[in-house]
């Protein structure tokens, strides 16, 4: 890191609080005398520093003190179009105005020489993010419910129908271009994952439950569930790579095969068995009987339906 650069650190570092100079020589890897005569430097440039001296001592701004916009790199400016360009592919995203403004921001604080660079190099790179078309209305509010630990009355659609619950969300998450919503459900007692595209209607709790605290979210895997063997092709090992909260359970064996192997909740077996059956015969299941019995009988089905007229 050059010197200009590191005063700007210094200055960034500053406007979170005090800092005594061992911890920033510490934190930029100079010595003492090195970041004193920075802090000088910065001092003769009209930066208003102040030095407290003493065991508790340290260097700090003033506490109304802003620095102006800063200049992005060519490098930096390209890091936050990529981040914001994959979250235009999303369906929906909170605070749509303000990405784009934000869009407008980076280009002005990039230097004009560098601009047309950017536009080079924005063609040339990429993040694939999956394109959906399903509409999440109750993003926005359900991310305030959840900052604000807001209970909230939701009409639900699942697999199982159209449903009722009272609802604390907790955290929302983005996985395969869909957004999921983590909440404690007041009527199912525990904390489950619901499809933000699933809500139908998502209202204000007219009298907030009396829960002091809600109890930790469902395990999905855990050693005290029976552990699954599968036997993968090298093709099945490719295939697999794909499905998220499966490839880290892989592990590598001779001409490209592979053993997936984790102990899985049972209630999850059904997920587990759709995966299966698009993997065919470049899987073997191995253990347990139970998950081979379920997919030799959902393949049987698959097979009797697809021979009726």
């Amino acid at each position: 890191m050059n010197r200009i650069d590191r005063l700007m650190a210094i200055l960034l570092l500053l406007q979170g609080g005090k800092r005594s100079a061992g911890e920033i020589a510490q934190h930029f890897e100079v010595s003492r005398r090195t970041i004193q005569r920075d802090i000088d430097a910065l001092c003769e440039m009209g930066i208003p520093i102040a030095a407290d001296l003493g065991v508790t001592g340290g260097y700090n701004l003033p506490p109304d003190y802003s620095l102006q916009p800063l200049a992005l790199t060519l490098h930096e400016a390209l890091l936050l179009r990529m981040a914001l360009s994959s979250l235009s592919q999303l369906g929906e995203t909170p605070f749509n105005r303000e990405r784009e403004t934000l869009l407008a921001k980076v280009q002005t604080l990039l230097p004009r020489r560098e601009r047309a660079h950017l536009d080079l190099f924005t063609q040339t790179l990429s993040l694939d993010v999956p394109s959906r078309s399903y509409q999440t209305p109750f993003l926005e509010y359900l991310l305030e419910c959840a900052n604000q630990e807001r209970w909230v009355v939701v009409d639900y659609r699942s697999e199982k129908g159209t449903s009722q619950q009272t609802l604390l969300p907790l955290h929302l998450r983005t996985s395969a271009g869909l957004w999921y919503c983590e909440a404690y459900s007041l009527e199912r007692a525990e904390t489950r994952v619901y499809r933000v595209d699933r809500f139908l209607d998502v209202r204000a709790a007219a009298s907030p439950p009396q829960v002091e605290r809600p109890p930790a979210p469902i395990r999905h895997t855990h050693p005290s569930f029976p552990e699954i063997r599968i036997h993968l092709t090298a093709r099945g090992v490719m295939k697999l790579e794909r499905v998220q909260h499966l490839a880290s359970c892989l592990q590598p064996e001779a001409g490209g095969e592979g053993l997936l192997s984790l102990h899985l909740r049972p209630a999850d077996y059904d997920w587990l068995v759709g995966v299966l059956l698009g993997l065919g015969t470049d899987a073997k299941v191995l253990a347990p009987d139970e998950l081979r019995v379920r997919l030799q009988r959902a393949a049987q089905d698959i097979a009797d339906h697809c021979s009726q007229l």
